[in-house]
């Protein structure tokens, strides 16, 4: 089973930026809450990661993704290509 690395980074990660935090809740997914008459309430929206299986989070901006995946996470990072640098790589054969 062929496999796909994708390594990115926020090119401009150092100041707020609304997309930046689009792009991250899309990818990870996120908890938000809301307040009723019997409490707060909280819900989890998932993100691409834990939606599809066998995608893991290998380091800080690396994944691996299954191929049959490739097509939905390709156009996530071309959705937010103005703010990452992305590098992709093939993954054939795991040594160890």
């Amino acid at each position: 089973m062929t496999t796909i690395l994708y390594i990115y980074d926020c090119i401009q990660s150092r100041r707020r930026n609304a997309r930046r935090v689009s792009f991250t809740k899309e990818l990870y997914g996120f908890t938000y809450s809301w307040r009723t008459r019997s409490g707060v309430k909280q819900r989890r929206k998932v993100g691409l990661i834990e939606e599809h299986v066998g995608v893991e989070s290998v380091a800080d901006s690396t994944i691996l993704v299954p191929e049959e995946y490739r097509p939905t996470f390709d156009s996530l990072f071309d959705k937010y290509q103005d703010i990452l640098a992305l590098r992709v790589f093939m993954v054939v054969k795991e040594l160890k």
